[in-house]
């Protein structure tokens, strides 16, 4: 390469020859100037040299800033791979966030979906909740309302059930009272009997009895059948007649009386019947 080509190249290297240049001419102005003018040839060729010198100096000083600015250049290719790494690391960088963003936009979205679908899916779980509790308070109501009517209806039938009881109840004691009274009649009627039959036997004819005479008595008696009094209430009018039947009355005692634990004997604790000795 030659010097223009590297002046060309390096324009810097231009202005540091002139430079160069100058001082030379400058120092060897002021060389002549100060000689005589009978300059030997051997001064010549000293400041020839010293020309020479100054141009390999110029060629060094050339060399050194082509050096200086292949490593400038180098530099600053470093610096601009660095920039361009920088901006592909950059550009890198930024794709990555535009990735990543989109990435975000892209689960914002589909997190917003899946709230909503969410929010539904629970909505739609609230609405059954509140259909089943709905279904669950009717299915109550109505088990009460069962349950109500069933009490009501057991009551009823239990009522109605104490009714046919108490019915049957008291048609056994009405039977029951039928034939003890049916019963207590014809003991009643068959003592009578015999206190009549007693007393008839025990009976004397007066002189002025005549066929058909009768008389209605009231006897009183204590449970051992004794006569504690007896009392004619009708006449037959006669009195002979009359006397001869309480005297039979007395005269019979004790009369034929149920035994107190039967309960009968209240029928006999006052006993009135009609006396016919032919009856």
């Amino acid at each position: 390469m030659t010097i223009w080509q590297t002046i060309k190249e390096n324009p810097t290297v231009l202005i540091w020859a002139v430079i160069v240049h100058v001082l030379a001419f400058i120092a060897i102005g002021v060389s002549f100037k100060s000689s005589e003018p009978n300059i030997s040839a051997v001064k010549k060729d000293k400041v020839i040299e010293a020309v020479a010198i100054d141009e390999r100096k110029i060629e060094e000083e050339i060399k050194k800033l082509k050096q200086a600015d292949i490593r400038k250049k180098r530099e600053q290719k470093k610096l601009q791979d660095k920039a361009k790494k920088a901006q592909r690391d950059r550009k890198k960088e930024e794709r990555k966030l535009r990735a990543l963003k989109k990435k975000q936009k892209e689960q914002a979205l589909l997190n917003k979906k899946k709230r909503a679908e969410e929010k539904k899916r629970l909505a739609v779980l609230e609405r059954k909740r509140k259909e089943q509790e709905r279904k669950e308070k009717e299915t109550q109501e109505k088990i009460k309302k069962l349950e109500k009517e069933r009490q009501q209806k057991q009551a009823q039938l239990e009522f109605e059930e104490k009714l046919r009881q108490e019915k049957i109840a008291q048609q056994k004691r009405a039977a029951a009272q039928k034939k003890r009274a049916a019963f207590e009649q014809s003991e009643v009627s068959k003592y009578k009997g015999l206190i009549r039959g007693q007393i008839t036997r025990n009976w004397i004819f007066p002189a002025s009895y005549q066929k058909g005479m009768k008389c209605k008595i009231l006897v009183r008696l204590i449970p051992s059948g004794d006569v504690v009094s007896v009392r004619v209430t009708q006449s037959s009018g006669n009195a002979a007649f009359d006397r001869s039947v309480e005297m039979a009355v007395n005269k019979a005692s004790p009369l034929p009386v149920p035994e107190s634990s039967t309960g009968l004997f209240d029928h006999f604790r006052e006993v009135e019947f009609v006396f016919d000795p032919n009856a």
